[in-house]
C-alpha cells in the first residue's frame, strides 16, 4: 500500500508510484490513524546526524550496503528459480 499525506488539500506520495500505474487510474484512498512521518524534518534530522561521519564510516556503511543489496539480489534470483 502507498503511503502519501494530505498537504494544503493535495494527497503527496511519500515514494515513488509503483510503475504500473498510468496516469487517471481510479485508486481509492483510506484514512489512517498511524502517525505519518514528517519526511522533510527527517531529512534534516539525518543530515545533523551524518554529519561529523569520517570518510572511513562512510566507506564502511557503502561497503555494507552494496554487500546488502548483492544478497538481496541472489536471493531474489534463488526465489525466482533463476539461479543457485
Amino acid at each position: 500500500m502507498l503511503k502519501a499525506v494530505l498537504r494544503k488539500g493535495v494527497i503527496c506520495p511519500l515514494e515513488p508510484l509503483p510503475p504500473d500505474w498510468e496516469e487517471g487510474a481510479a485508486l481509492e484512498v483510506a484514512k489512517t490513524t498511524a502517525a505519518t512521518l514528517d519526511i522533510d524534518a527527517w531529512g534534516i534530522a539525518m543530515k545533523k546526524l551524518c554529519a561529523d561521519s569520517s570518510p572511513e564510516d562512510e566507506a564502511i556503511m557503502r561497503n555494507a550496503l552494496d554487500e546488502q543489496r548483492q544478497l538481496a539480489k541472489a536471493q531474489t534470483r534463488r526465489d525466482m528459480g533463476l539461479s543457485a
